[in-house]
């Protein structure tokens, strides 16, 4: 008996224990999207992007369902592509939809503020 005894497979896995009636779904990819993004002082908006793929410099683990260093890469309508920090995303609608919001507050530096 080690002292980093390896745990047993007897246990379920974490993420098939988990029940919900909320349903998990991918994104479709045939679609285009328009894609808010944070960037270093400014909010970038893709706009008409097809999601081509998630990208890692790093292996992907069998247990893991997020990849937290991945890239989004993105597709123009023009067939230019980039790949932004998936963390970056903060928003995604479908190309051309204006979903109806109500700010609440207005943070950051007042010139920034709309008037």
């Amino acid at each position: 008996m080690g002292l980093f005894k390896r745990p047993t497979s007897s246990l379920p896995d974490f993420f098939e224990a988990i029940k919900s009636p909320l349903p998990i779904e991918h994104v479709d990819i045939s679609k285009r999207y328009d894609l808010y993004c944070y960037f270093a002082q400014e909010v970038r908006l893709y706009e008409n992007i097809k999601i081509a793929a998630l990208r890692t410099l790093e292996d992907i683990p069998k247990k893991s369902r997020s990849l937290i260093g991945a890239f989004l890469e993105i597709e123009a309508p023009d067939g230019t592509r980039i790949m932004i920090p998936k963390l970056h995303v903060h928003a995604i609608c479908e190309h051309g939809v204006q979903p109806s919001y109500k700010v609440l507050r207005t943070l950051g530096a007042p010139e920034h503020r709309p008037a």
